[in-house]
């Protein structure tokens, strides 16, 4: 995603962008035939239907029953070719228990580091610096990491969206030391540009 130095920064639509680019390396070269096996898949396995079900009866709640299985589904279109025919409905399955899992730990992690986070970014922030310079801080970083080559901004976005190693790696297929390493390659060079700015 490029841009020009006049054209705001939208941070969302940059990591949905990168996002993006992620899913399309993913699905690429798919056929309308792939295509009509997946929907037939969905049909005659009442893919939707079960995963739904099985959901709900985890007492997850409907709203999130139905996001999590439309996930599910999502990540077994992007693992068509890779997932055995015989395997499907059960990786599907699968997914979605997982995804519950991790929206559980990120609601009880946000939920236990809400008072202490936020004492602590008042007790850390100057109370002299502009909340403008801040944000204009923020947006120059995220502006350095489009610079980053592909794989590493695309770590990078989820990153920023504050996913962790492992579920950046069920994001973009990856293992989670090949997304830790992409993150430390990232940080280097990242630093090495600020370096290069700073002694300018």
């Amino acid at each position: 995603m490029t841009r020009t130095d006049q054209e705001p920064l939208d941070l969302e639509a940059w990591l949905e962008a990168l996002r993006a680019e992620a899913k399309v390396r993913h699905t690429a070269g798919r056929t309308d035939q792939d295509r009509a096996d997946f929907e037939a898949f969905i049909r005659t396995e009442k893919a939707e239907e079960k995963v739904h079900k099985s959901l709900y009866k985890r007492g997850v709640p409907q709203q999130e029953a139905g996001d999590i299985t439309q996930f599910a589904l999502m990540r077994l279109w992007e693992r068509w070719d890779d997932t055995p025919e015989d395997e499907r409905l059960k990786f599907s399955y699968h997914v979605a228990k997982q995804r519950w899992i991790d929206w559980l730990r990120s609601r009880q992690h946000r939920t236990a580091l809400v008072d202490p986070m936020a004492d602590w970014l008042l007790e850390s922030e100057d109370p002299h610096t502009d909340p403008a310079t801040l944000s204009v801080e923020r947006q120059h970083v995220i502006v350095l990491v489009n610079t980053l080559p592909p794989k590493q901004r695309t770590v990078f976005a989820f990153a920023l969206d504050g996913l962790k190693p492992r579920q950046i790696a069920r994001e973009v297929g990856l293992t989670e030391a090949t997304v830790r390493s992409h993150l430390r390659h990232g940080r280097e060079r990242l630093r090495l540009l600020l370096l290069a700015e700073n002694s300018v």
